[in-house]
């Protein structure tokens, strides 16, 4: 038997409002968390987490983590300063991105507006194996959250460099060269062909 560790942290500067918002968003959860009666949610609270169904004020909230039923980031939080305020929230056994960056999004949309917010986060065992390491990052911006595995972007840094002029079997050179004689694109060869493939629901 092992145990399993996930870690991960993000530390950003935010304003005294959106800080107060995460504080009030993590402080319902670990009430309902630990079934608890939470207090009031604050009109602030409403909007950012707007409930799913009448008469639960929190299910929006409950709404960002992967299992309803246990609304935790797995992480602690840090906030210091006035305004802007420091945020910090960091964890060393069962940290949650998704649900972490989901509060972030939720909750800064001023910061956001600004430049978007990153983090790492690792996975770890008791027992050293090599199917237990890795990891990955996440990159919020006020519109979307991207995630991506360490894993994968080895995978990607492995692969041999693509020939630019080489033919692509479906997407040969000679009609990416007619398509700009005629001024139907601008792009480059690889750009075309990915976004041909992109508009016919392909992976590139």
């Amino acid at each position: 038997m092992a145990d399993h560790y996930v870690q991960g942290s993000v530390a950003f500067t935010s304003t005294a409002q959106e800080a107060a918002l995460i504080e009030e968003a993590w402080q319902h959860a670990a009430d309902l968390d630990n079934e608890l009666a939470p207090g009031d949610p604050s009109a602030e609270f409403l909007a950012a987490f707007p409930p799913v169904e009448l008469g639960n004020p929190f299910n929006g909230l409950l709404a960002i983590f992967d299992d309803p039923r246990f609304p935790q980031f797995g992480a602690e939080l840090r906030v210091t300063g006035a305004d802007p305020c420091m945020v910090s929230i960091y964890g060393d056994s069962d940290f949650q991105p998704d649900a972490i960056a989901a509060l972030i999004q939720r909750c800064c949309p001023q910061t956001l507006g600004e430049a978007p917010i990153g983090f790492t986060w690792s996975y770890g065992s008791s027992r050293a194996r090599p199917e237990d390491s890795g990891g990955g990052w996440c990159a919020i911006f006020a519109d979307r959250i991207e995630f991506s595995e360490t894993a994968e972007g080895l995978s990607k840094a492995l692969q041999p460099a693509a020939d630019p002029w080489s033919d692509h079997p479906h997407h040969p050179v000679s009609d990416w060269k007619t398509d700009v004689a005629n001024d139907e694109t601008r792009l480059g060869y690889l750009d075309w062909i990915a976004a041909r493939q992109s508009s016919a629901g392909a992976a590139p």
